[in-house]
């Protein structure tokens, strides 16, 4: 929607360009400042792709396109290899050399290949994929068309869900960065994982607490932590903060942390880190955990009610800067720190936390 149109729509435009209202904006904070998105109706619909099914061998390590007609098939009953031809039955020898036949897609195949080659650096990771996949394509401009859309759509992924990450997490007033630690004294990895989950999902039902995180895996010694940011509210705690001296790997020195004595009975070592909203430290610790997104590809686990926006209509004159693509088509309004907040004409009150909690949210 051209600005033009959209200040006709929602009111007058004044000589800045700015309109003097904006209707049922979806508002965000970005550690720095509140900028809102304008209401805008998108009458499009979205077009399912089909991908086509292949079937595809390995051999001598390599991939291999597998023949197919109409009156043969691909299912996934095609996978087996034992199997019995009329008037004859396979020796065990001929089922040991026949190659396993899979039926796939070429985009769920890419998927598989980016996973086992998550850990190469980006340049590495697409030339791989790119020689194991080149004997299902006929010819090289096909082929590396492939490679670069879906390289294109893992990384548009991975943005998205880092956005979605900072937008929640900056809606909230974490107090703590905490990590949890496997203890195989306690519990198995699998138990670890789910008791985990399971104690942070009763603490957030029973005592209102709020979490968000992603599992990892120590890079020297492969042992799964838990790392989130923590909101506990006043006289919601659980157990008693201790501090005890532990050794760090890194620095080669003895070191004071802060455990819970309720987790550490139950699940081991942990530690609460102190974070400040209004400080550099907060984004640090989104940033901290945002970079196992890509690098492990782990999905984030979030407590229930974290919202990524909030909906308010906009008074023109608590517009500091708008922002807008080259087409103008998906505008930005940057807006002063203490703009008004309204719902459906009422006036809620100036932006503030108690503001917020009056307001519709937007996931």
């Amino acid at each position: 929607m051209q600005r033009q149109d959209l200040g006709e729509r929602l009111g007058k435009i004044d000589s800045d360009g700015i309109a003097e209202w904006y209707v049922n904006c979806k508002v965000r904070f970005d550690g720095s400042h509140y900028i809102a998105i304008p209401h805008t109706t998108n009458t499009s619909r979205r077009t399912k792709r089909t991908e086509e099914k292949i079937s595809i061998s390995m051999q001598n390590g390599k991939f291999m396109l597998e023949e197919t007609t109409e009156n043969t098939p691909v299912t996934p009953e095609s996978i087996a290899v034992e199997e019995v031809i009329v008037g004859k039955e396979k020796s065990p020898s001929d089922s040991k050399d026949k190659p396993k036949i899979k039926c796939t897609t070429r985009k769920e195949l890419f998927d598989e290949l980016y996973e086992k080659y998550l850990y190469l650096k980006p340049k590495e990771r697409k030339k791989a994929i790119y020689a194991d996949m080149q004997p299902l394509f006929k010819n090289e401009t096909d082929l590396e068309m492939f490679v670069e859309e879906n390289c294109s759509r893992r990384w548009r992924n991975i943005i998205v869900r880092r956005q979605r990450f900072a937008r929640k997490a900056y809606n909230q007033h974490f107090q703590y960065f905490v990590t949890f630690t496997y203890s195989d004294e306690k519990h198995t990895e699998e138990s670890f994982r789910q008791r985990l989950l399971e104690t942070l999902r009763r603490l957030s039902t029973r005592h209102n607490w709020k979490y968000m995180g992603v599992w990892e895996r120590g890079k020297d010694t492969d042992r799964l932590h838990f790392h989130c940011l923590l909101y506990i509210p006043d006289g919601e705690m659980v157990g008693e903060f201790i501090q005890t001296r532990d050794y760090n790997k890194k620095t080669g020195k003895q070191k004071v942390i802060t455990q819970n004595t309720f987790f550490i009975d139950r699940f081991g070592r942990n530690e609460f880190d102190d974070i400040c909203y209004s400080s550099s430290e907060y984004g640090n610790a989104i940033g901290y955990i945002m970079k196992y997104m890509e690098k492990q590809n782990t999905k984030v686990v979030y407590s229930r009610g974290l919202y990524e926006y909030f909906r308010s209509d906009i008074q023109g004159k608590d517009v500091l800067v708008s922002v807008n693509t080259i087409d103008e088509t998906d505008n930005r309004l940057i807006l002063a720190d203490d703009f008004m907040c309204i719902d459906e004409g009422a006036f809620m009150g100036k932006v503030s936390e108690d503001t917020i909690a009056k307001m519709p949210k937007s996931t």
